[in-house]
């Protein structure tokens, strides 16, 4: 009776053995699959919210025009004809070192002038990317740059 009782227990151990040798493997890779499921699922969040601020920004650039007269000065350093510009110049980054200008102005004949009045008079009736088109015509890169250095 004893001897039957061993053997039904070193079976049932078998059992489990084999069993836990066959889903073992395969409760681990679930695991890791699970893990980057939700890797990917972050990603996939942080991509969306990248497109919809994306598509937000577009929007603005086609319909805001003020908005868009904001991008183009910071990103493209357009100017208006008269403005100044002033840099200025720290020494956080010395990889970048600041270009003399030594008060080189650009000065527009009267011919791009007199466009750009007519285009300032009809923005409100302009398209934003007529905006940018005249803006891109008229406007000269740089009027007027100065570089100030702060006292260190």
């Amino acid at each position: 009776m004893l001897k039957r009782f061993f053997v039904a227990l070193a079976l049932a151990l078998a059992v489990v053995l084999i069993l836990c040798w066959i889903y073992l493997p395969s409760i681990t890779r679930y695991r890791e699959l699970k893990s980057e499921s939700d890797r990917l699922s972050q990603k996939i969040q942080e991509i969306d919210s990248q497109i919809k601020n994306l598509a937000d920004e577009r929007h603005l650039l086609q319909t805001d025009v003020a908005y868009l007269e904001k991008v183009i000065r910071e990103e493209l350093g357009f100017v208006k004809p008269g403005e100044i510009v002033y840099e200025l110049v720290t020494k956080k980054n010395p990889s970048n070192p600041p270009r003399a200008s030594s008060g080189t102005s650009v000065t527009a004949d009267s011919k791009s002038t007199s466009i750009a009045k007519a285009a300032v008079s009809s923005k409100a009736r302009m398209s934003p990317m007529a905006v940018v088109a005249s803006l891109a015509n008229t406007a000269p890169k740089v009027s007027k740059k100065k570089t100030i250095r702060p006292a260190v």
